[in-house]
């Protein structure tokens, strides 16, 4: 394998003090990997950098700040505009990392031990090493033969070669743009409808759902044998916290929510709250829903026209 392990984070502003976390869980649990990082946004303000150098200079690696106009994905922001433009920023990894694969992390995650065997997976001629979304049954809608598999997009090691060559990115897009009533999740339905099952299934403990944790989960699926349940239940590599609920929410009772914190408090956000508590959510939080509704549906056409 390569000496240098290839790391990019796709991030908003929203998202930066879980990145951070985020960061500081991977680079803590991978001490003996060389690794570059690329961190692909829309721009930070300088105490962003500051922050995320705090970490960085701590540790092996190498960060590369790439930037990003919001506008690329205007349109597909405003056919899904519940998602943050964020959420496509991945889809430009090919146009703008020239390396030959790459992992992708989610910011909501948790590093919690090493990715070197994950990294060392051999791609040949498959998009992605991925770990399957437990559930899915919307191959019609999706274009998908009925016997390819459905992944999480949240932890992909990708090869961008291949991607490249294909002109995956180009596809993805068009497939959004054209089929939103389709789509639930944007760039992952995208990304699955246009691979079709071409790419590696990696353990389950590589992309933690929070679903799992469920109590009716193993009953309901039956993707995963008990023994690779119980492994990534017990020692999970990456956390994904993949529910509405996160671990910044004074509400939620994931497992591993404590991890999150942990990781936190070893960066310059060590003293936030949980985001839930804080005056201007709890603002909103007065708003009710049926006026929520109506500004978003404003919005909306607004940015339409």
């Amino acid at each position: 394998m390569n000496n240098i392990v290839n790391i990019v984070f796709a991030t908003d502003k929203n998202y930066i003090q879980h990145l951070c976390a985020a960061l500081v869980s991977l680079l803590e649990n991978n001490k003996d990997l060389s690794i570059d990082i690329y961190i692909i946004s829309s721009g930070m303000s300088k105490k962003t950098y500051r922050n995320i150098k705090d970490i960085t200079d701590k540790y092996n690696c190498k960060v590369k700040h790439i930037i990003v106009l919001d506008e690329f994905f205007a349109s597909l922001a405003i056919t899904h505009p519940y998602y943050p433009k964020g959420t496509y920023y991945r889809l430009l990894i090919p146009e703008l990392i020239d390396v030959g694969k790459i992992l992708y992390l989610d910011s909501d995650i948790i590093v919690n031990g090493s990715i070197k065997e994950l990294y060392k997976q051999d791609l040949n001629n498959y998009y992605v090493c991925a770990v399957e979304d437990a559930g899915f049954d919307r191959h019609n809608k999706l274009k998908m033969n009925i016997q390819s598999k459905y992944f999480n997009s949240g932890m992909m090691l990708i090869n961008l070669a291949l991607w490249k060559t294909s002109g995956l990115q180009k596809k993805v897009i068009d497939f959004i743009e054209n089929n939103p009533q389709a789509v639930l999740f944007p760039d992952q339905c995208g990304l699955n409808s246009i691979i079709n099952g071409q790419w590696k299934k990696v353990p389950l403990k590589y992309n933690q759902p929070s679903s799992i944790f469920n109590p009716s989960f193993e009953e309901q699926f039956d993707c995963f044998s008990k023994a690779e349940l119980n492994e990534a239940k017990k020692n999970p590599v990456i956390i994904h916290y993949t529910s509405g609920s996160k671990p910044w929410h004074s509400t939620n009772t994931h497992p591993y929510k404590y991890l999150y914190w942990k990781y936190l408090k070893m960066t310059r956000y060590k003293h936030a709250i949980y985001s839930d508590l804080m005056p201007m959510y709890l603002l909103k939080s007065l708003i009710p829903a049926k006026l929520k509704q109506q500004i978003k549906t404003i919005i909306k056409k607004v940015m339409s026209n």
